[in-house]
């Protein structure tokens, strides 16, 4: 009886929808979903949006409104299609292409951000907020001094738009311009003085400044005023922790695991306070949280184990120097510490065993003649080889100036990825100024090609074929769908369209002329995406386009290493059919250096060389790898092959490390 009601009462309704949907339904369903968007009813407003589309389906409103609620559930892509079904029926809705021009960010459809963004902006050249909008986009590509321009155009129409200096300081931080940035925070703060989020940025400036006052006088004010903040509270105990005050650092630090329980960073900093203070008790159970949500953090690990050494616990301390080791094989301090565990355990071989490759990677690290045993006992002792660790990560980065001599006063970078790509060519030799290789496969299709480009592999950074250029030739290519597929997925790529590009390339893997080469280029895309996590976590200001602004997440505390994983995955995918293809070793060389893999490293440039002998930047990326960990010698052997090769890049660094004043 009670089911018959509901679908009678149902049936009424939709006979009422018929004669009066148009008067009626439509505002009623689009204004309670209004009022629950307002509210952060996001699912409900979904549904009577969806409601008044069935009642009006060529009225834009609840399009847009959709957008915006699928926009806030983190369904990005489909408010971009809702944003478009809007601009199909009112193509000149600026707010419709402001919020898919940053659903497309958001999605890492960069181009088609900007292009959004360009044209909303050609309908309301004065509005502040696309300006800023523009510039959130550019800084998601780490494009910061273009970024800078956009919002200086966003201040010139509004001078008192916080919004604006907030995100300009940030630009102007990630340039290492901290004066700048403390200025237009500032701003920020002035003309928003109840914004946390230039309060905590501002504080973590003048902590960097070495301002220590100043910087808890804003985490402070940023506590005050929201006094449920993880990263206000995180970056106050920093500050303490600066200034020596360890317990007003532990309260602080406490705070954010409660406000944040799966914080792993905030765990660990409290481990190692509470090891410095020797209250190991109280240390080892937060490591224990650590490795429980991070089970790859080799830290974690090694410190867990030598809590457990102090407590004379042997088994569990060899158990965690054994997996600090499986994660990192070089971990010199690894090795020293599982070594005087097992000489306790009385496992004299296994202790002489990690003695002996403890010594091994110490001496190539050092490349020193000195006492074996000092060196032994600065390995052993963690702090030290933090230091080991930052300073690989800044070699990877291009910025170990501080820290290794040999690479001071010198810009010394690896080359970066080979793509296949296209060139445009002249005259009857098709001649290109461009460096490039070629395989047999791209030799016998440029042969045969009579158009005026070439098929070949280029170095990313000096292809500058457009991808308009690209286009254009792929829609003249008839009788080869995926040859024209694969420069589609091109264009895609080098827009920075990189999900699009990456679903293109998906569509060719088992193509059997050209799936190889979509399967390098999906690599490339991959990696380049996994490279911009960096950017993205520091610039954690989002563009929001609901009536809320953005909330601190653990992910905004924990530091981000590009995950590069996936990249890696589809290397070694593709070298498993074509274990032949150089470019594929090589690139995954470089994905290899960048995961501090160095030795991985070296053997994949090797296997380039192997398949390719004059790949010139196989020679050089190698030797810097070599450099880095001691192989002088062998280094500058490669940097003579790469100069002979070609590289001029080879003699400056040649003139530095290899030879003798």
């Amino acid at each position: 009886m009670v089911k018959h009601f509901k679908l009678l009462l149902v049936g009424m309704l939709l006979v009422l929808g018929f004669s009066a949907k148009a008067q009626v339904n439509y505002r009623h369903f689009v204004l309670a979903g209004r009022i629950d968007l307002s509210e952060d009813r996001f699912i409900e407003a979904i549904r009577n949006f969806n409601t008044a589309i069935q009642y009006k389906e060529d009225h834009f409103e609840a399009y847009f409104l959709r957008g915006i609620a699928k926009f806030n559930l983190s369904d990005y892509q489909g408010a971009a299609d809702d944003f478009s079904k809007t601009l199909q029926i009112h193509p000149l809705y600026v707010r419709a292409l402001h919020y898919r021009g940053v659903a497309n960010d958001r999605l890492g459809n960069y181009a088609d951000a900007m292009a959004d963004f360009a044209k909303a902006l050609s309908i309301d050249p004065f509005n502040a907020d696309l300006h800023v909008a523009n510039g959130a986009t550019k800084m998601h590509l780490n494009r910061f001094e273009d970024a800078i321009k956009d919002y200086d155009m966003a201040l010139l129409i509004n001078p008192n738009m916080a919004y604006a200096y907030l995100n300009r300081g940030i630009a102007n931080k990630l340039l290492n311009k901290p004066q700048e940035a403390l200025k237009d925070l500032n701003e920020a703060v002035y003309h928003d003085y109840f914004d946390i989020e230039a309060w905590i940025r501002r504080g973590m400036i003048h902590l960097e400044l070495n301002q220590f006052d100043d910087a808890l006088t804003d985490l402070n004010q940023a506590i005050q005023l929201d006094d449920q903040s993880p990263l206000a509270y995180f970056q106050r105990g920093i500050t303490y922790l600066q200034k020596g005050d360890t317990l007003a650092a532990l309260n602080d630090f406490e705070k954010v695991n409660m406000l944040d329980p799966r914080n792993a960073l905030t765990y660990y900093n409290r481990a190692l306070i509470y090891s410095m203070r020797k209250e190991f008790d109280k240390a080892l159970p937060l490591y224990d949280q650590v490795i429980a949500i991070n089970p790859q953090n080799v830290y974690a690990y090694f410190n867990r184990g030598v809590v457990s050494f102090q407590q004379d616990q042997l088994q569990p301390a060899e158990a965690d120097f054994t997996s600090a080791i499986k994660l990192f094989p070089d971990f010199a301090g690894a090795y020293i510490n599982r070594s005087l565990v097992r000489k306790k355990l009385k496992d004299d071989h296994g202790s002489r065993a990690d003695y002996d490759k403890a010594m091994s990677i110490i001496k190539a690290l050092n490349n020193d003649d000195g006492n074996p045993d000092s060196l032994y006992a600065q390995y052993a002792d963690s702090t030290y080889f933090d230091k080991i660790l930052a300073l690989e990560s800044e070699f990877v980065n291009g910025d170990a100036a501080a820290t290794k001599v040999q690479f001071r006063d010198i810009d010394i970078l690896p080359f970066e990825n080979f793509e296949l790509s296209l060139l445009p060519t002249t005259g009857r030799s098709k001649t290109t100024t461009v460096k490039h290789y070629d395989d047999i496969h791209l030799v016998v299709y440029n042969s045969a090609n009579r158009e005026d480009y070439i098929l070949a592999y280029v170095l990313q950074n000096l292809n500058d074929t457009s991808s308009s250029q690209i286009s254009t030739i792929s829609e003249t290519i008839q009788g080869d769908w995926a040859l024209k597929t694969l420069l589609l997925g091109l264009a895609e790529q080098r827009k920075t369209n990189y999900n699009r590009a990456e679903s293109i390339y998906s569509q060719l893997l088992r193509d059997e002329k050209w799936g190889n080469y979509a399967q390098l280029n999906q690599a490339n895309v991959l990696f380049a995406k996994a490279e911009l996590v960096l950017a993205n976590e520091q610039f954690d200001q989002a563009i929001t386009i609901s009536r809320r602004k953005s909330t601190v997440t653990s992910k905004q505390l924990d530091p981000v290493d590009p995950n590069i994983d996936p990249a890696v995955g589809v290397i070694q995918q593709l070298l498993k059919s074509s274990s032949k293809m150089a470019f594929a070793w090589y690139n995954l060389g470089n994905m290899q250096l960048q995961q501090k893999e160095f030795q991985k490293a070296i053997d994949s440039y090797s296997e380039a060389i192997k398949y390719e002998p004059h790949l010139a930047e196989a020679y050089y990326n190698r030797a810097l790898t070599l450099l880095f960990v001691g192989e002088n010698e062998l280094a500058c052997n490669d940097l003579s092959q790469a100069g002979q090769l070609g590289l001029t890049e080879a003699y400056a660094v040649i003139r530095k490390y290899c030879t003798k004043n």
